[in-house]
C-alpha cells in the first residue's frame, strides 16, 4: 500500500491545473483545489471539498466525504498493480484536513463502518466543521477528546504560526494530529478541558469583530448570542492580515457572507493586492476567509468600516 502525503502550504489550484500538474492517482483535500468535489476516472483524480460554490450546511465536510467515498469503493479505482495507491495533496493542517488524511491512510479501518470510534469522530467533526464550530454539542466527553486530538493544530493557530509554516513544519503538525487520532481510535487517547474565549475588538449592528483566544472560542461566542463574526487571526510579514469570517447558519440573514467576499476582493484590488481565481476572499456561504496565499492587505479597522458600509448598502 502506498498512500503518500504531499504538503503544499497555502497553494491553491483550479481543478484543471491540478489534473494537468499532478500525477495519476492524486487526491486533493479541503481547499487546495478551488472548486467543489470532483471525480475523474481517467487518472484517476479526485477533489474532496466543501468550501467553494456549495451550500455549506447541507454539504458534508471533507472528512465525512472521504469516509463515505472509502465505503463506496474509492480504492477500487485508486489502486496500482492491485495495491491501494494515492498521492494526497493538502495546503493546510486544520482538523478536517488531518482527519481526512488519517481516513485515507487508514482506509482499511474505515471500510464497512467497523469501528464505532471512527464513526463517532467523523460524525462530530463533520457537524462542527460544516457549521464553523456552531453545532451545539456543549461540553461533552467527545468534544473534550476532540480538543485533545486536535490540540497541535489549535495551539499552532492561536500562537499565530500557521501563516509562516513551511512544508516540514506543516507535515510535522499533521503527523502529530495523525498520531493522536490513532491513539484515540485504539483506546489510548486523552481529553482536555474545553478552554478558550474571545476578545471583542469591534463589529457592527449584526456582527462582532473578535480575536479568538482558545480552541472553543466559537462555542463561547455562540453561547453569548453572537451569530455572525469576523475573526482576526494574525498579521503576516509585510503588512498582510489573516481573517476568518462566519455565521452560525444560512438562517442568519443579516450577514450575507458571499456578498462580503465580493466587496472585500474589490477593495483588495484597489490596494494593489494580488487577487486571482486561486487567491481571493472565498469560502462557503457560512464560513470562509482572506486570501490563502498572501493574506489580506486590509487592516482590521478598515475591514470593519468596509463591512459596515456594505451591510448598510444592503439594508441589513
Amino acid at each position: 500500500m502506498s498512500i503518500d502525503l504531499c504538503v503544499e502550504p497555502r497553494k491553491v489550484y483550479t481543478w484543471d491545473e491540478f489534473r494537468l500538474e499532478k500525477p495519476s492517482f492524486s487526491i486533493a483535500l479541503d481547499g487546495i483545489v478551488n472548486g467543489p468535489t470532483m471525480r475523474e476516472h481517467f487518472g484517476p483524480y479526485a477533489n474532496f471539498d466543501h468550501h467553494a460554490g456549495v451550500d455549506r450546511t447541507s454539504t458534508r465536510s471533507t472528512s465525512e466525504q472521504v469516509y463515505m467515498e472509502i465505503n463506496l469503493d474509492l480504492f477500487d479505482q485508486f489502486r496500482k498493480n492491485g495495491i491501494p495507491h494515492a498521492n494526497v495533496f493538502v495546503n493546510d493542517p486544520d482538523e478536517d484536513t488531518c482527519l481526512a488524511w488519517w481516513l485515507l491512510k487508514n482506509h482499511e479501518e474505515v471500510s464497512d463502518h467497523a469501528n464505532p470510534k471512527i464513526n463517532r469522530l467523523v460524525s462530530c467533526e463533520d457537524k462542527l466543521d460544516c457549521t464553523a464550530g456552531a453545532y451545539p454539542f456543549g461540553d461533552i466527553k467527545m468534544r473534550r477528546q476532540m480538543a485533545w486530538i486536535f490540540q497541535p493544530y489549535t495551539q499552532a493557530r492561536f500562537e499565530e504560526k500557521l501563516g509562516d509554516m513551511g512544508v516540514a513544519e506543516m507535515t510535522n503538525l499533521i503527523e502529530s494530529v495523525e498520531k493522536r487520532i490513532s491513539e484515540h481510535i485504539f483506546g489510548t487517547g486523552g481529553e482536555i478541558a474545553l478552554e478558550g474565549n474571545y476578545e471583542k475588538i469591534g463589529g457592527g449592528k449584526n456582527w462582532t469583530f473578535v480575536k479568538e483566544t482558545g480552541s472553543v472560542a466559537r462555542m463561547a461566542m455562540y453561547n453569548d448570542g453572537i451569530k455572525a463574526f469576523i475573526s482576526f487571526l494574525s498579521e503576516k510579514d509585510g503588512g498582510f492580515f489573516v481573517y476568518s469570517v462566519g455565521r452560525k447558519s444560512g438562517w442568519v440573514k443579516d450577514f450575507p457572507i458571499p456578498r462580503l467576499y465580493d466587496r472585500y476582493n474589490y477593495e483588495e484590488k484597489k490596494l494593489g493586492a494580488e487577487i486571482t481565481q486561486n487567491n481571493r476572499w472565498n469560502g462557503g456561504d457560512t464560513t470562509g476567509g482572506s486570501p490563502k496565499k498572501t493574506g489580506s492587505k486590509i487592516p482590521p479597522e478598515i475591514l470593519e468600516e468596509i463591512t459596515n458600509d456594505e451591510l448598510e448598502k444592503l439594508g441589513v
